[in-house]
């Protein structure tokens, strides 16, 4: 796990320690033997970005599970989970598989040598694929990786912070909620994600389960996906000894149970984010689904002014984001 944060939401990053501690009798925190909050300060402190901090049976929590990675302690209920749970899942899909162990949400701790509580003592932080992304190195994502970052980051529009951003020690595995609460952009952000009202989506995202012998556009539509992601096949279609043989390697190199089934995990790491000007076999595998929900499109692998409109027309006609973005929402959508 990450160390813990001291600067405020909206400056750069600050000083960062270590320190090892314990729980004692009913959840307390403590350091060296020595309690270092009561339950009563645990219920009136905060966490650095100004957040109410706690235990975990003190802080509204909600389970956070994201491709093949499950954060333990979950993070907090609302809002901040539906943000978080969408920059799992955009990190998971468009820059990295996600795995277990190596990510972490809620852990109610201190700053070394401050009182100041860690952004994930209110369950407002997650950590991924920690042993990756050391605390204090600096470069630990390709050129692409960090540019997949960007787009998540564009996209939150200033609610959340990348450790990777922090002008001293980077942490590059970091990312927290950036705006204290009441900050009317959490919640102007979450509704567009769709949540908001302070009510967590619990439900997992639900995709149409694809395997041998299946064919029709998912089949099609997951070909193109597997070549976007390397994998070499025929898109024909059709479910075949091929593909069957393509999606276990994909599965393989991402920790997933190689079984050749594309579920809703498989589906997550398959899908990548794509946009106006971006092209390829991703954009092949839109124009697929956008033409089998009714939006017919040219299947050509160029995202132009066509398929940007169709895009958004789709997303309105399902009550999403029309930002002509096809992110984890719109992709379930278009292959449900």
């Amino acid at each position: 796990m990450c160390d813990a944060h001291t600067s405020t939401p909206s400056t750069d990053q600050p000083r960062v320690g270590r320190r090892l501690l314990v729980r004692g009798a009913g959840g307390l925190l403590l350091a060296g033997g020595v309690g270092v909050a009561t339950a009563q300060q645990a219920l009136a402190a905060t966490s650095q970005n100004g957040w109410p901090a706690g235990t975990s049976s003190q802080v509204p929590l909600s389970s956070l599970a994201v491709g093949a990675a499950t954060f333990p302690a979950g993070v907090r209920t609302g809002d901040v989970y539906t943000v978080l749970r969408y920059v799992a899942q955009q990190v998971n899909s468009t820059v990295e598989a996600l795995y277990s162990p190596g990510c972490w949400g809620h852990s109610y701790r201190e700053i070394s040598g401050s009182t100041t509580l860690s952004n994930h003592a209110s369950g407002t932080a997650i950590d991924v694929n920690a042993p990756d992304h050391p605390l204090g190195a600096s470069g630990t994502f390709t050129s692409a990786q960090v540019s997949a970052i960007r787009s998540i980051l564009t996209r939150c529009n200033g609610v959340v912070r990348w450790g990777g951003d922090y002008s001293g020690r980077k942490d590059e595995m970091h990312f927290e909620i950036n705006v204290p609460p009441g900050d009317s952009r959490l919640a102007t952000l979450a509704a567009s994600l769709g949540g908001g009202g302070g009510t967590p989506d619990l439900e997992p995202i639900a995709w149409t389960t694809v395997r041998s012998g299946s064919s029709g556009f998912r089949v099609t539509t997951a070909q193109y996906l597997l070549r976007a992601r390397g994998q070499s096949l025929t898109v024909d279609g059709a479910f075949g000894s091929g593909t069957d043989s393509a999606v276990r390697s994909f599965q393989s190199s991402r920790g997933l149970t190689a079984d050749g089934i594309v579920g809703t995990n498989t589906w997550t790491a398959l899908v990548v984010t794509v946009q106006s000007g971006s092209s390829g076999d991703a954009v092949r595998a839109v124009q697929t689904c956008l033409s089998a929900k009714g939006f017919a499109t040219t299947v050509d692998g160029a995202f132009g002014s066509g398929t940007d409109a169709k895009v958004r027309s789709f997303q309105s006609s399902r009550s999403l984001v029309v930002d002509g973005i096809v992110g984890s929402d719109t992709w379930q959508a278009l292959e449900a």
